[in-house]
């Protein structure tokens, strides 16, 4: 689902009478932000360039988005849109490509040349983040203000995000797992561990087939490498994920962030997202 809107400034229709305040609280408007929108004068209500502490029913509040600078230089290399909206730009991040590591061709250099390319002045701002090895679907805020909003919804459980995993055998595990992460550096892995953090993940089977489960997995806390130390304690790690105990040989391991359920920002609508990537050639082991 794609759709062009190069317009980014935030437009809102005031539904009661309301403090100005409470009402961009609402929108996920920081204090901050909101003595910015004064300072800088950028709001706008009914076509007038002005600041009320008062807004009435059937206002309409506009907030002027500053024009921003590329951060990350851009690579003229094609990215795969799954959606875009005013706010936000949805990818679908291929395997074997960071997201923004230093130093090398990411994804953000990608989405830079995209914004540049589509006459969108503003910074790259990952919502969230894929490792190297993992592909699938991507959200980039193109404006501070989206930003927030959509930072808030992850703490508040809004975004539903699920996975697509192969591991090896018929996999007997389905159930919600709450285990605590911690990080070791010997192992340079994530592991089971008393004094880690709470991670929390739902794991269901899809299929079986030629020794392999196709597996579906919901996060529900949003922790480092949860996924493949979860699979890789249950003892049953993602295909080509030497890292955590595999012994398949492939291009990269096999875990996709295959769906995405999230609210507009402006309108409030329930998004679905599908990555294209799942079960749609992933699967490829190696012979050799």
């Amino acid at each position: 689902m794609k759709i062009k809107n190069k317009n980014q400034n935030l437009v809102f229709k005031v539904d009661s009478k309301i403090k100005t305040e409470t009402f961009l609280g609402q929108k996920n408007i920081s204090n901050r932000a909101l003595r910015n929108i004064k300072r800088d004068n950028l709001m706008i209500i009914n076509d007038k360039r002005e600041y009320s502490t008062i807004l009435n029913k059937n206002d309409i509040v506009k907030i002027i988005i500053k024009d921003e600078k590329l951060d990350y230089e851009p690579f003229d290399k094609k990215i795969d849109v799954l959606y875009e909206d005013s706010q936000i730009l949805i990818v679908d991040k291929p395997k074997n490509l960071t997201v923004n590591s230093k130093n090398q061709i990411s994804l953000s250099n990608l989405v830079s040349n995209y914004f540049l390319k589509n006459n969108i002045k503003s910074k790259v701002r990952l919502i969230n983040r894929l490792d190297m090895n993992t592909s699938g679907i991507i959200m980039i805020a193109k404006n501070k203000y989206a930003m927030s909003f959509y930072q808030k919804e992850i703490e508040n459980n809004n975004i539903k995000k699920l996975y697509t995993a192969y591991v090896k055998g018929d996999f007997q595990k389905e159930g919600l797992y709450q285990l605590y992460l911690s990080y070791n550096d010997k192992n340079k892995r994530y592991e089971v561990g008393d004094n880690g953090k709470l991670s929390k993940t739902e794991i269901f089977k899809i299929s079986y087939k030629n020794g392999y489960s196709l597996l579906l997995i919901r996060i529900l806390t949003g922790k480092t490498h949860q996924i493949r130390s979860t699979l890789s304690y249950l003892n049953y790690p993602i295909v080509g994920d030497k890292l955590y105990g595999s012994d398949e040989n492939c291009d990269g391991f096999l875990l996709n962030s295959s769906f995405l359920y999230f609210n507009e920002f402006l309108t409030g609508k329930r998004i679905k997202v599908e990555s294209k990537f799942i079960n749609n050639g992933i699967f490829q082991l190696k012979t050799d």
